[in-house]
């Protein structure tokens, strides 16, 4: 009845937005090609079958039991629990050990009782190297000692040459339940790597030398199920869930044992094994792990989840057939299922568990995409396609179509999600905006930060400064307001100082952030921030701006600092504090910090890197808005196609030749012919109008010119089309070269080969395609070629 209940309230809630989720900006058509595009996303893993967290969010918040999860995940369609037989109980789990691929197949035994199944002898290592098809030199040593992973090895015994394989190794206790670990049991050598030591991993069972379809060496750990699921479950889903709720959170492992054991009976990968031991397939680490030289032993399987498996003996999920259900799960779902075997639904389990990347955020710059896509040329736009399933944005991403002035690439979700390693398929993709062409200019900026600042530094370059490109970008782990510098050694153009010796040693700007305070202690922040604004002042800086602090800190009263930034800003109408704190305090929001890589709150998770720097943009495009930054000289609007001279021909030209004829009231004989021509007698006339006007009688068509006729105004006027002379179009043709990859020719001349070209630029670029280059096109495609 539970999940019956349960179930109406989902197929209610599919309808709508899966709550917490966080919002995305508007899309808004913009002519300028974007920064980069932001993501977001909910879930970890590709959301089919069993959410992990939501199996703990249904055991720990609403109380589950392990049955009721196995149900709602996989109980319909006339799925149910069921028991092995046993013969399918008897049959040993194969595991492909991924990191031996290719390598000889090495093993220890800690108490030199290590044997070549069949035949006999006890030994502290072994190793089986590859010598023919399907044939072994086999090496033993008397010693616990890895041999290497390829080559014949030193310091052993040939015991037997081109031996018929497969060979498999045991010690003489691993194929017992009782077998001590990590003593009694069989340990495989796996070589060192870039990011790890050389480690023994230790193995119930055996451990079998043998090859694939093309003859390479793979090395295969041979177990019984039961045991097998020890070295699993743990690695699936934390132990420690166990302890949750008054050991409610047995009941997520409980499942998740029921779904690996599932899962895993109905593999049947590769010729000489059903599964592998990576997330290829599911986690298996084996029972312990240690470096060689080490003493130290890590157990990695866990009396909880041994409990779990052992509470759950022989219960797999079957079809309505008698077949082994092949029980998919992933970490998260983020609130609901993906679909496919088993039904979408609303997962309140998932949304209960808070998972950490239930909900996530990453900014992908334009260049990174440009060079992930390079046949797009350069980006203008994204549009992604969801299942219509329900949930945010309407569902898991089923397309995204990524399209640039050269083409479009569409990739699927899932192989977008690859493509740049996304926890979920699950996401919206929205463009971040180019700057307005419309806003004014702002003045130089200071920017002076610490470790959080620090850690968005690609994020800043992607989504800030091309906005304000007069940024110079200070920021440093370690650094205080005053007193504290780098922790860690830096490099030019980076200065080893605190925040107030920044300032002083840099050229005055117009505007300075200071996004300090983390590395300051509260009760002297009042002084230290009274030494930054002595500096700031002494530097005459116009807008001084300062990020607050996160309190969500468990070591510091960051509250207080925050309250002398508030105070400072309420007496200086020069100061603006941005509420960061304010930003990044909802509830769901933790998850933009990460309290594991150093501690306490502060520093940001990835999410976080991405809204942090997405929050800067966002304020200072807020306080530029509201004309709070100071600006240099605007600049002119641009007018494509001045100035006019002897040899332009066009639509400009009969522009300027019908005003001539309204200003100067010329008739009859007198009057131009208004023919796009820029002949004499127009150029008479120009003469004419700019000495009347006290303009430089140069007989072209300057800007001033062009504004003293009464054209200023009159973008829409200014304008290329078909039949039209200028240099300036020349510059059209070599902007379209590079943004369409094409062969165009910088003639001058627009012709209607031309105009195509533009119309293909204007539809890809979300522009009137109309094949006529104003203003609004001059922009987006100058913008477009600076970027290619």
């Amino acid at each position: 009845m539970r999940a019956r209940k349960y179930l109406l309230a989902a197929i209610a809630l599919l309808g709508s937005s899966v709550p917490f989720a966080l919002s995305s900006p508007p899309a808004k058509a913009n002519v300028l090609p974007p920064l980069g595009i932001i993501v977001r996303g909910h879930g970890n893993g590709h959301g089919r079958g069993m959410s992990q967290y939501g199996a703990l969010g249904f055991a720990t918040k609403l109380n589950y039991t392990w049955q009721d999860i196995i149900n709602f995940y996989y109980g319909e369609g006339g799925r149910s629990l069921g028991a092995l037989t046993a013969e399918e109980a008897a049959t040993s789990m194969t595991v492909r050990l991924q990191e031996l691929d290719g390598k000889q197949t090495a093993v220890v035994s800690d108490n030199a009782s290590a044997t070549w199944v069949g035949r006999g002898g006890s030994y502290g290592a072994l190793i089986a190297r590859r010598s023919g098809n399907n044939t072994y030199n086999v090496y033993a040593s008397a010693s616990a000692t890895c041999g290497a992973s390829s080559g014949t090895p030193s310091g052993f015994t040939q015991i037997a040459t081109n031996a018929t394989g497969p060979i498999e190794f045991a010690t003489t206790n691993s194929g017992n339940a009782t077998a001590a670990v990590p003593a009694d049991l069989i340990g495989v050598c796996e070589p060192a790597t870039s990011s790890y030591g050389a480690r023994i991993r230790y193995y119930r069972g055996s451990v079998r030398a043998t090859a694939d379809s093309a003859g390479s060496q793979r090395s295969v750990n041979v177990v019984p199920i039961e045991w097998y699921l020890r070295g699993v479950v743990p690695r699936e889903s934390p132990a420690s869930w166990g302890d949750i709720a008054g050991g409610l959170g047995l009941h997520a492992l409980r499942a998740q044992a029921v779904g690996a054991r599932s899962y895993s009976v109905s593999e049947n990968r590769y010729p000489y094994a059903k599964t592998c031991d990576t997330q290829d397939c599911q986690v298996y680490g084996g029972a312990a792990l240690r470096y060689v030289g080490s003493s130290t032993v890590t157990n990695l399987e866990d009396s909880r989840t041994d409990q779990a498996i052992a509470e759950t003996n022989g219960y797999v999920v079957r079809n309505s057939n008698g077949t082994i259900v092949r029980t998919e799960f992933t970490s998260s779902n983020g609130g609901r299922t993906a679909g496919g075997t088993f039904p979408v639904k609303v997962d309140q389990g998932d949304l209960l568990a808070d998972s950490p990347n239930q909900s996530w955020t990453r900014l992908l710059s334009s260049a990174a995409v440009q060079a992930k896509y390079p046949t797009i040329g350069v980006l203008l736009s994204i549009t992604t396609t969801h299942d219509g399933l329900g949930g945010d944005w309407n569902g898991y991403a089923t397309s995204v179509a990524i399209t640039g002035t050269a083409g479009t690439v569409t990739r699927t979700g899932w192989a977008f999600r690859g493509d740049w390693d996304l926890y979920a398929p699950w996401f919206e993709t929205t463009p971040a905006a180019f700057i307005d062409p419309a806003a004014a200019p702002v003045g130089s900026i200071l920017f002076v930060g610490d470790s959080v600042s620090e850690s968005i530094a690609s994020e800043f370059a992607s989504i800030v400064t091309p906005a304000y490109p007069s940024m110079t970008y200070q920021a440093c782990a370690g650094r205080g307001m005053a007193g504290a510098d780098c922790l860690f050694t830096v490099s030019a153009p980076q200065l080893d100082l605190d925040g107030v010796g920044v300032v002083n040693a840099l050229p005055a700007p117009a505007v300075a952030i200071i996004a300090l305070g983390y590395n300051d202690d509260p009760a002297t922040f009042e002084s230290e921030l009274s030494q930054m604004m002595s500096a700031l002042s002494a530097k005459a800086v116009q807008r001084v701006i300062f990020v607050n602090m996160s309190t969500r800190s468990t070591s510091k009263a960051y509250a207080r600092s925050n309250a002398a930034l508030n105070s400072l800003a309420a007496s200086n109408p020069s100061v603006t504090v941005l509420d960061w704190n304010g930003a990044s305090s909802a509830a769901n929001q933790w998850r933009w910090f990460d309290n594991t890589s150093v501690c306490c709150w502060v520093h940001l998770s990835t999410s976080g890197q991405a809204e942090f720097a997405l929050f800067l943009r966002a304020q200072l495009d807020a306080l530029r808005a509201q004309g709070l930054l100071p600006t240099t000289a605007p600049t002119a609007s641009v007018i494509p196609g001045l100035p006019i001279s002897k040899t332009t021909r066009g639509a400009m030209v009969t522009t300027v030749q019908k005003r001539l004829n309204t200003v100067l009231k010329l008739t009859r004989s007198k009057r131009l012919s208004t023919d796009g021509v820029y002949g004499r007698s127009t150029i008479n006339a120009v003469k004419t109008f700019q000495k009347s006007v006290n303009l430089p009688i140069t007989g072209k068509v300057d800007r001033a010119t062009w504004d003293a006729l009464g054209l200023g105004t009159r973008s829409d006027l200014a304008v290329f089309t078909v039949g039209s002379r200028h240099d300036s179009v020349k510059s059209v043709q070599r902007a379209l070269a590079k943004v369409l990859r094409k062969k165009i020719s910088a003639t001058g001349i627009y012709t209607s080969t031309l105009a195509n070209y533009v119309k293909t630029f204007q539809k890809r670029a979300k522009i009137t395609v109309n094949g006529k280059v104003g203003p609004k096109t001059w922009t987006a495609l100058m913008a477009t070629a600076a970027l290619a």
